[in-house]
């Protein structure tokens, strides 16, 4: 691998691989998570040989969290030796930045592009089609810098959907990135999944970048001789409900996460929270209230941003939407939190305005019209409770129901005195 000069100093200075900090450089060897038999070991130790990448403080790795476009960034350009100069015209990347003088001189190498808002978005999460477009700029610079005998990177755009044959959900892979993601396959720098999907649009991993960056810039390219055999085109990705799994399920509860939903652990597993959180989802962008992530969920959650509180208040507080049938926890204008809500039926409307919470009960309350877990109380005998049954419409005698496992939650951020909105 060669040696790395002037970005080696800055990785260093700032002291993370992605995003992770660790005093010194370790062996890849020393990280708990990451062995001989896994399919990333060997780029994550010669990454880590070379200082290149590290971990975190307990000395693991992290293989599979996810990577921002500022982190990958900085790796790219401390693999290509890129000399700090010039400036980036994106108004969210300053000089002093961490990312800064990275971003900066992968822009002056025509490696990096931002947005039509002159954003580059360095927080945002870099999708696998967004790297394979990268990665394959660098490697035109790198060959410009560094010619390989035999290798160009020139496919011709008649045999990029050919290179694309073997992906099944080819037709997900967005029009800017087609001819960079059948070049990065046929360069030897990306692959699909097992079950014969790109996956374009998932967040990539930790591992994947290791990966990714040890295949592109660290070593000489082996193009694939010939392209993929082709398989069936998917008109889109299969549903996913409880029980189902996989890394399409994996990306959607890191996905809702970051959104404010609350799916419980990423761990690839659609289970009754995260079913909830698509619930939430669905009801905030107006689909079908059903927990099932079907096309329209995939397609919404590319694109999704985070609910946005309707008032403007400081402070911790709720808003209830009964006409989203949605309850969003907010501090300081930001939501943090956002679950599904079953209010007060047709008779018995739960009542709107703002209130307080007066009275909080750490237990089951049985009243006369029925059982209250753990009721925080903002109006007369009107609560926020959990309860066994919480349907996708309104259906309580007026309060405000979630769920057992949300109100666990929930409830010691209802404090004496929090404010509550409630609106259609």
């Amino acid at each position: 691998m060669r040696r790395l000069r002037f970005w080696f100093a800055v990785a260093a200075v700032v002291g993370f691989f992605l995003g992770a900090p660790l005093a010194g450089h370790a062996s890849a060897q020393s990280f708990a998570d990451v062995r001989p038999g896994d399919p990333y070991y060997s780029a994550v130790e010669a990454l880590a040989t070379s200082g290149v990448v590290t971990g975190y403080p307990d000395g693991t790795f992290h293989p599979y969290a996810t990577v921002t476009r500022a982190q990958f960034a900085l790796m790219t350009a401390t693999m290509l030796q890129l000399p700090a100069d010039g400036i980036a015209p994106f108004t969210d990347v300053s000089s002093t930045d961490w990312f800064g003088p990275a971003v900066a001189a992968l822009y002056q190498a025509g490696i990096v592009q931002g947005s039509a808002n002159d954003l580059f978005v360095p927080g945002a999460d870099i999708a696998r089609q967004q790297a394979a477009s990268l990665l394959v700029r660098a490697e035109t610079y790198r060959l410009t810098q560094q010619p390989q005998e035999g290798v160009s990177v020139e496919l011709d755009p008649s045999q990029v959907g050919t290179w694309l044959q073997g992906f099944r959900d080819r037709s997900a892979i967005s029009e800017g990135h087609t001819s960079a993601v059948a070049e990065a396959y046929r360069l030897g720098i990306i692959s699909g999944y097992d079950d014969g999907r790109f996956y374009p649009f998932l967040t990539l991993t930790r591992a994947q970048a290791a990966v990714m960056l040890y295949a592109a810039l660290s070593q000489p390219l082996i193009p694939r001789v010939a392209p993929p055999a082709a398989l069936p085109a998917e008109p889109g990705y299969p549903t996913a409900r409880v029980g189902s799994r996989g890394p399409l399920v994996a990306w959607l509860e890191d996905k809702l996460t970051k959104l404010s939903y609350q799916p419980g652990e990423i761990d690839g597993v659609f289970d009754g929270r995260t079913s909830e959180a698509v619930m939430a989802f669905e009801k905030v962008q107006g689909l079908s209230r059903n927990g099932i992530a079907t096309g329209q969920v995939w397609s919404a959650a590319t694109g999704a941003s985070a609910p946005a509180p309707r008032l403007s208040a400081a402070g911790k507080r709720v808003e209830i939407d009964l006409t989203r049938q949605v309850l969003m926890l907010i501090s300081d204008g930001q939501v943090v939190k956002t679950l599904p809500i079953a209010s007060g039926r047709n008779g018995l409307e739960t009542p709107i305005g703002t209130y307080w919470i007066y009275s909080k009960l750490p237990y089951w309350r049985t009243s006369t019209l029925g059982q209250l877990y753990k009721p925080a109380y903002f109006y007369n005998g009107y609560a926020v409770h959990g309860a066994y049954s919480v349907p996708p419409s309104p259906a309580s005698h007026g309060c405000v129901r979630v769920t057992l496992t949300s109100m666990d939650a929930l409830y010691p951020q209802l404090t004496y005195g929090m404010r509550v909105d409630l609106y259609y």
